[in-house]
């Protein structure tokens, strides 16, 4: 009996062994719905790669993971140690934003990597939602990696099929470029693309956000969130069918990223949808990036605001008060003092809370020839015939603010050392937000001809994190011009209200312009990362002739467009970017008065990258909603329910369309109010002109 016993224990014993030895480490992820799944794998000899699955459709197939890195290869001879998973239900509360509650549900797969040979640790970690997936890599502590440099990251995004892609060329400095569609196979190579002197042209780039529709039931996104202290991410086209890799900023000396374990990298995201709609209203990217790191933020708000601005870029006045580009000026300065006033009288007229002026500073007039410089702005000292002071107390005693505007034409060597001085000025009179400018070469040097650095490397990612670190401490809100992307940091830095990163407004002013379809792609590509400082609002469309130009420029959209770009052009801080004088007696300009920046909720009735766009949203604290849809150059009939609407509650709806006749070339200023009673039981019919659009105030009765 005891030796039976004995022997039972002791193969009770080696069953448990053998078990606990041979746990199966687990390498696939799904989403809490069960519709995305990351599968991971290494290989033979020791690569690792993941696929990515929507239902039954493999769109992301085998695809590399890995690094180069200055001493080490990281591209093979791994071994997959262990594996853990967790799972996240929790939602939270946004400062500000399109809505006001936000859930993050998700799956999360850690897996614990170690290289052969040289025992470098590394893990991958990866999450699953029900609107995408995402990973990203981390190095750990560790003996055997302390600093390190990466010189290539390896991840690729290999798609099943030559979808069709929406991207702009990538060139490491701006975001200011059209968008095109075509292939992914096309990506970079089916346009040339004019470039600045003196740098190499990389045609098969794109930038990211890049967005993919893979069939008529299921679009994606590629982006990148939690960009804090790494290379921003390009997609290169490999040209080996539809093979996408990641491209990194370098620094000048061909490094990419300098790093110090512990280290993580920012996450590499894939939004998820099966409509164009749904990648809109996704809240993935925000998500992954850290919590609010600010107790205190009572003195963050959101507002409209005017200034002095569009009338420069149209030529009316000029930034520089005697000189400009090394030629004498003919037009008077506008950032002067009386000009200032009235800007502040409408602006107290008409209940806007600041007034951005543009070209107050000293500088301008020492440019030469293009937006460079090193150390020719001095962000203290008013022009001539500007007193800020003076300014900034009469604003104060009309309830307005100035909006500070700091061009730094990249010079980083002389602003950053200066923030801490230039932002306690800014405190000190009153000002609330600050416009900061990166045109131009990154430190640039007027003598050797040389820049030092690429707007969107790591060197300039710190930077973007110091200004708006900095920029707290003295409780001021950030509009950032010529960025970093947007990852989603305005979850864990609130005050860092808008970055512009694409083609805005300005360019109707002195180019070709942007065209009707501009509008209709931007929510789909670069706003997914976060809010645009667009500069809407335009009600006089023809510009006419600059005195450089025979050719007459003009805004591509009609009246009601602009006015709907207040919906879909999202910021917490939009501009009516137009003249005042073009306001006074419209009645259109009574919707950018009434359209609120914050809200509730956000939700997309319908939608088709590069065809049209509506979208409603909820003003916070209360049960009005707001509507804005958008066309590109064809006329639209979009019909909707109103099942958005609180039920049992009767409303105006203050309807703003484009009239009859309407159209974005050839009648672009004609619009009729419309107002009715509505419920949530009625349907609408929406009537968009050729590069057209509608906004509707739906206000409780």
């Amino acid at each position: 009996m005891f030796k039976t016993l004995t022997t039972i224990t002791i193969l009770a014993l080696l069953i448990s062994c053998t078990s606990k030895t041979e746990k199966v480490i687990e390498t696939e992820l799904r989403s809490p719905d069960s519709k995305n799944t990351f599968s991971f794998d290494v290989d033979s000899t020791g690569m690792i790669s993941y696929t990515v699955h929507h239902n039954d459709l493999q769109f992301i197939e085998t695809s590399r993971l890995g690094f180069e890195l200055k001493k080490h290869s990281l591209k093979n001879n791994f071994e997959l140690l262990s594996s853990k998973k967790q799972s996240n239900n929790s939602q939270w509360k946004t400062v500000w934003g399109q809505r006001e509650t936000i859930k993050d549900h998700y799956n999360e797969l850690t897996l614990h990597l170690m290289q052969k040979e040289t025992n470098l640790l590394l893990n991958i970690v990866a999450r699953a939602y029900d609107n995408g997936i995402a990973f990203r890599y981390v190095f750990p502590e560790q003996e055997s990696l302390d600093e390190f440099i990466i010189m290539d990251e390896l991840t690729e995004f290999d798609f099943a099929g030559d979808y069709k892609a929406w991207w702009n060329f990538a060139d490491y400095d701006n975001y200011e470029k059209e968008y095109y569609n075509s292939p992914i196979s096309r990506i970079g190579d089916s346009t040339k693309f004019y470039r600045r002197p003196n740098k190499e042209e990389r045609p098969n780039m794109a930038n990211t956000p890049t967005t993919i529709e893979v069939n008529d039931n299921l679009v994606i996104s590629i982006h990148e969130a939690d960009l804090t202290d790494y290379a921003g991410m390009n997609l290169l086209n490999t040209l080996n069918d539809s093979k996408l890799k990641a491209q990194l900023t370098p620094w000048l000396n061909g490094d990419l990223v300098r790093a110090k374990t512990p280290f993580q990298s920012p996450w590499r995201t894939i939004q998820i949808s099966e409509n164009a709609g749904g990648l809109v209203e996704s809240d993935m990217i925000m998500n992954l990036n850290p919590p609010n790191a600010y107790e205190d933020t009572s003195w963050i708000e959101t507002y409209k605001y005017i200034g002095i601005w569009w009338e420069l870029h149209i030529g009316k006045t000029a930034w520089a008060e005697k000189t400009q580009f090394g030629k004498p000026i003919t037009k008077p300065h506008g950032a002067n003092t009386k000009n200032a006033k009235y800007h502040i009288d409408f602006a107290a007229k008409h209940g806007f809370p600041d007034v951005l002026i543009e070209g107050w500073d000293k500088g301008w007039d020492d440019m030469e020839g293009s937006w460079t410089g090193y150390g020719i702005f001095d962000w203290k000292t008013s022009t001539d015939d500007f007193d800020i002071k003076e300014v900034c107390q009469y604003a104060k005693e009309k309830g307005v603010r100035m909006m500070m505007y700091h061009e730094t034409i990249s010079d980083i060597d002389h602003y950053e050392p200066a923030m801490d001085e230039l932002y306690k000025m800014c405190s000190d009179l009153g000002i609330k937000t600050i416009k900061v400018g990166y045109t131009g070469d990154v430190n640039y040097d007027t003598v050797k001809k040389t820049y030092k650095q690429h707007h969107h490397g790591q060197y300039m990612v710190r930077h973007y994190k110091k200004m708006v670190q900095k920029a707290a401490e003295y409780k001021l809100m950030i509009v950032n011009h010529e960025p970093i992307k947007y990852t989603g940091e305005q979850r864990t830095y609130p005050n860092l209200m808008a970055r512009e990163g694409a083609r805005g407004q300005e360019y109707n002013a002195w180019s070709k312009g942007n065209q009707p379809e501009h509008g209709v792609v931007l929510p789909f590509t670069r706003i997914l990362g976060g809010p645009i400082d667009f500069t809407p609002g335009i009600f006089k469309m023809f510009l006419g002739k600059r005195d450089w130009s025979e050719v007459p420029f003009r805004v591509k959209t009609t009246l009601s467009k602009q006015l709907a770009y207040y919906l879909t052009m999202y910021s917490p801080m939009p501009m009516a970017a137009d003249l005042p004088v073009n306001y006074e007696g419209n009645p259109a300009f009574q919707f950018i008065k009434d359209v609120p920046t914050d809200w509730s909720d956000s939700k997309v009735l319908n939608a088709k990258i590069g065809d049209y766009y509506t979208i409603v949203r909820q003003e916070k604290g209360t049960d009005n909603w707001y509507l804005g849809s958008i066309s590109d150059e064809n006329a639209r009939s979009l019909d909707i329910d109103l099942s958005f609407l609180a039920k049992g509650k009767k409303y105006q709806a203050t309807i703003y369309a484009d009239a009859k006749d309407a159209h974005w070339l050839e009648n672009p200023e004609s619009f009729e109010i419309i107002k009715k009673e509505v419920t949530s039981m009625d349907k609408m019919t929406l009537e968009l002109a050729p590069g057209g659009g509608q906004a509707i105030e739906f206000k409780t009765l």
